[in-house]
């Protein structure tokens, strides 16, 4: 299979690309001492599911909500997790609102140029599921030639920025309720979704009837990892050396196969 690892960024405003927010110039200490201090992390989360949503009872859910947790534990924090969008959350980061963002961001070299990534802990393919009443038998050659329809993806995602490129004649709709656009997907509001895998295949699987998956797997791939601000190599530190140690043992293999390798998760979202 083509690798291609596609880049992109969140929706960046004018002020994300100046100093960071007036209340950095405040902190007397570096994040990762103003942690140990207090004994609390404060994780920034952008709903994108199976890495971070609400499940059915509101409850945080997925594979970085684990890892969060886990994390969490072995050094002995609370965790406090502070919700955030994917259009506002680089500057939510910059800006202190909380120390480390965790949302299935996708590491790309433009936004190395505003904050730090850890080690990545997984990567994953491009996909698209389709509403089958909709699209019928076509393909994604059928689609990218002309063929016009309406293609849901997250906003603000590498995935939205691909989905233009590739399929730029059909209305792309950025959405930021990805339990809704699944809805609308399986009504028939939306033709299709463009999302990283497992989603396309989870969903397919999950509604075979009204649901299948294109394969648009050569259109890109990215790792998934987490982010601090520039400024925070020591937490940094602690982050990567976690993510050494828990993937020695095994421990993120597993999560990883539970969330990425099993479609529970598009249940616990209802």
């Amino acid at each position: 299979m083509l690798f291609v690892v596609a880049l992109g960024l969140f929706h960046i405003s004018c002020t994300t690309l100046a100093a960071d927010h007036p209340a950095a110039s405040q902190a007397q200490e570096n994040s990762l001492a103003a942690i140990q201090k207090s004994g609390v992390l404060r994780a920034g989360v952008a709903i994108n599911a199976p890495w971070v949503f609400r499940d059915s009872s509101g409850q945080w859910s997925g594979l970085e909500i684990d890892l969060l947790r886990q994390l969490a534990q072995d050094m002995n924090w609370k965790l406090e997790f502070v919700p955030t969008t994917w259009e506002h959350a680089i500057d939510d980061l910059r800006a202190h609102r909380f120390d480390l963002l965790s949302s299935g961001l996708s590491i790309t070299p433009q936004r190395a140029l505003l904050l730090k990534f850890s080690h990545p802990y997984g990567d994953y393919a491009l996909g698209m599921v389709v509403n089958r009443q909709a699209i019928g038998m076509d393909d994604a050659t059928k689609l990218q030639s002309g063929s016009s329809h309406t293609i849901g993806v997250l906003s603000g995602t590498v995935t939205a920025a691909t989905t233009k490129d590739y399929f730029g004649q059909s209305k792309i709709v950025e959405v930021q309720d990805e339990a809704q656009a699944i809805k609308d997907l399986r009504n028939g509001k939306l033709d299709g979704f463009m999302a990283e895998e497992p989603v396309p295949t989870a969903l397919a699987k999950t509604y075979a009837n009204q649901l299948r998956t294109l394969d648009v797997q050569t259109y890109g791939r990215t790792a998934h990892g987490f982010a601090v601000r520039r400024s925070d190599d020591d937490l940094l530190d602690v982050i990567n050396a976690w993510l050494i140690y828990q993937q020695a043992s095994g421990w993120i293999r597993s999560r990883e196969d539970f969330w990425i390798h099993h479609a529970v998760w598009v249940q616990l979202m209802q």
